[in-house]
């Protein structure tokens, strides 16, 4: 019972950043001593702080209010994403502030050898002193593709030409080098870890039924159903992209013709209108075209807007979510530009009772939600059993 507690306190701290004691009392049910007890566990454990809030700052007369704080440099996990064309490494501290990162651009076709070689290179610059090593409970690894639940392996990224990669294997022997001991390394979807951080931290905090996109070669979704992710039984459910919208048109990664992402994203944009689809600035100068405007720009415009109103309509009919939010990609950045385009093909798509309930807006956290998302991928040991789980430093020390 006081393991299940100390999990409960420190997720409510780590989730908000700070939480009084009166909040923690309210969260757990429990009276004040006890929760007093539990606090002080996580001080002893160099987890967290506490602090009196001055009553100048929060308007309140009277004894100032005990607020207790999580140590972020104390406990931070490494959190990878892993795109087709860019990586993404962050060093996270409890709490889920971004400590430091690191951005590198991709070659194209990417190799498993050489996304863990360049993953370990940009870790070791995150890791510099050894308080930093010590300090690191977990990685939390997002790649655009299906991940085996529980496993680390990657079954299918299309769009990195990856079958059966057993990621996360590769990944904790490279961690284990630059920390000398061992630390966990979990594994999974881009887009679903987005969806988890938008609903802890982001624009679907609260919102129980989401539907989260994200991608610029691929598209990937994440869906949140009564709260819970929609995974399915091997992990690999909510592959929204490979929805088929148009049984004869362009050919996919993944083998099949006509898929969501093949008519909607990069490819579809670029070889209409002259473009590189491989360029990292492909939004930039898909808007560029269609402002110039011609008979290409407006067919291509019209094509892909109906194609993408299609796939969304097919998923927003299925799992009738409240809110769908536009992470890091393509259509993020086209939205504000062609929601105008798509509304109409929605409108006539739709199921008549879902046409009035569904919102369509941009990603909270922007750039960062899948980078959070693993984040709290590899949190999770920790405030599942914070004690076991606390770093190595505070162990030791």
């Amino acid at each position: 019972m006081r393991r299940h507690n100390l999990s409960v306190a420190l997720r409510s701290i780590h989730q908000e950043g700070g939480a009084s004691r009166a909040r923690l009392t309210g969260v757990l049910g429990l009276n004040r001593s006890t929760v007093g007890d539990l606090v002080g566990g996580l001080v002893d454990a160099g987890l967290v702080v506490e602090s009196r809030l001055d009553p100048v700052l929060t308007g309140r007369a009277g004894r100032p209010s005990l607020v207790v704080r999580p140590l972020e440099e104390a406990a931070s996990v490494l959190a990878v994403h892993l795109d087709v064309h860019w990586l993404r490494v962050a060093r996270v501290g409890l709490g889920g502030r971004v400590l430091d990162r690191r951005t590198e651009q991709l070659p194209v076709p990417l190799t498993p050898d050489h996304a863990v070689a360049r993953t370990a290179a940009l870790a070791g610059q995150l890791l510099e002193v050894p308080q930093q090593r010590d300090a690191v409970v977990g990685v939390g690894v997002a790649v655009p593709g299906t991940v085996r639940t529980g496993a680390g392996v990657v079954g299918l990224a299309p769009n990195l030409g990856w079958s059966e990669v057993d990621l996360g294997t590769r990944v904790s022997e490279v961690v284990t080098a630059l920390t000398d001991r061992p630390v966990p390394v979990a594994v999974a979807n881009d887009a679903d870890l987005g969806v988890l951080a938008e609903h802890l931290r982001g624009a679907a905090r609260g919102v129980a039924d989401v539907v989260y996109l994200c991608g610029t070669w691929g598209l990937g979704g994440g869906i949140l159903t009564g709260g819970h992710p929609l995974t399915g039984s091997h992990g690999y459910g909510g592959e929204v992209g490979h929805i088929g919208v148009d049984p004869e048109g362009r050919p996919c990664h993944c083998g099949s013709r006509g898929c969501w992402e093949a008519e909607a994203l990069a490819a579809a944009w670029a070889h209409p209108l002259g473009l590189d689809p491989d360029g990292v600035d492909l939004a930039a100068q898909v808007l560029d075209r269609l402002e110039r405007g011609g008979v290409a720009a407006r067919r291509t415009r019209d094509r892909a807007s109906r194609s993408f109103a299609r796939g969304l309509a097919s998923v927003v009919n299925l799992v009738d979510p409240q809110l769908v939010l536009l992470g890091a990609g393509l259509w993020r950045e086209l939205w504000p530009s062609l929601a105008g385009d798509v509304a109409p093909w929605l409108g006539r798509l739709l199921l008549p009772a879902l046409r009035d309930h569904v919102q369509v807006r941009l990603a909270g956290l922007g750039q960062d939600s899948t980078l959070l998302g693993a984040a709290e991928l590899a949190f999770e040991a920790l405030l599942d059993d914070p004690l076991a789980a606390r770093p190595a430093a505070a162990a030791t020390g």
